[in-house]
C-alpha cells in the first residue's frame, strides 16, 4: 500500500466516524478523580443505607486506642501511661544516647584544644603526639563499651527501626574533622 493510499483509508474512516462518538482513550485515572469517585460510592452507600445499623453508631468514637497495640501489651501500655512512666528499653535507649552524646562533645573539645596546642608555637610536638595517642585509646575503650551496650540494647528493642548503630572512631574522628596522627594537621 502506498502512502497515498494509506492517507485516503484514513480520510475515508475519519468521514465515516465523524458522526459517531469517540472512544474515550484509556488512561490512568488521576488524583482527582480517584477521590470523586470513592466520593461517589461512599454517597451512594450511604444512600441505600449500607451505614445505618453499625455497632458503635451514635456514641463518640474511642481515639485513644492504638489500633496498631498488640491486645496482649495494652494493659501494660497503659499503667505505664496513666503512672507516667516509660518501659525500660526506651529509658535505656535515651541514657545509652546520651553517653554517646556526651562522647562527641567531649571529642569536639579534646580536638579543638589538640589542635590550638599542636598550632602554638614552641610546643612539645612529640609530648603532644604521645598524649593523642593516649587519647585515642581511651575512646577506642569507651567506644568498644558502648558498642558492647548497644549490641545489648538493640537485641531487647520490639521495634527494629528503634536500634542504635554501633560507633566507629574513624568516622568519629572524620565528623569532628580530627585526624588520628598530629603530624598530619601540618600537611
Amino acid at each position: 500500500m502506498t502512502r497515498k493510499d494509506k492517507r485516503q483509508t484514513i480520510d475515508n474512516v475519519s468521514s465515516e466516524t465523524a458522526g459517531a462518538v469517540p472512544r474515550r482513550r484509556a488512561r490512568p485515572r488521576g488524583l482527582n478523580e480517584w477521590q470523586d469517585l470513592i466520593s461517589e460510592q461512599l454517597d451512594e452507600a450511604a444512600s441505600k443505607g449500607a451505614f445505618d445499623n453499625l455497632p458503635g453508631s451514635g456514641r463518640p468514637l474511642r481515639l485513644n486506642e492504638n489500633p496498631n497495640e498488640p491486645s496482649d501489651m495494652r494493659m501494660a501500655n497503659k499503667l505505664l501511661k496513666d503512672n507516667d512512666l516509660t518501659p525500660g528499653w526506651i529509658g535505656d535507649r535515651k541514657a545509652l544516647q546520651s553517653e554517646i552524646e556526651a562522647l562527641r562533645t567531649a571529642m569536639r573539645r579534646q580536638w579543638t584544644l589538640t589542635r590550638a596546642r599542636a598550632g602554638a608555637p614552641g610546643n612539645d610536638a612529640a609530648a603532644l603526639e604521645s598524649g593523642w595517642k593516649r587519647t585515642l585509646r581511651g575512646w577506642e575503650e569507651q567506644i568498644a563499651d558502648l558498642n558492647r551496650r548497644i549490641a545489648d540494647l538493640n537485641i531487647t528493642l520490639p521495634i527494629w527501626r528503634m536500634e542504635l548503630h554501633r560507633l566507629k572512631l574513624d568516622e568519629e574522628l572524620g565528623s569532628i574533622g580530627a585526624t588520628r596522627n598530629l603530624a598530619d594537621l601540618g600537611q
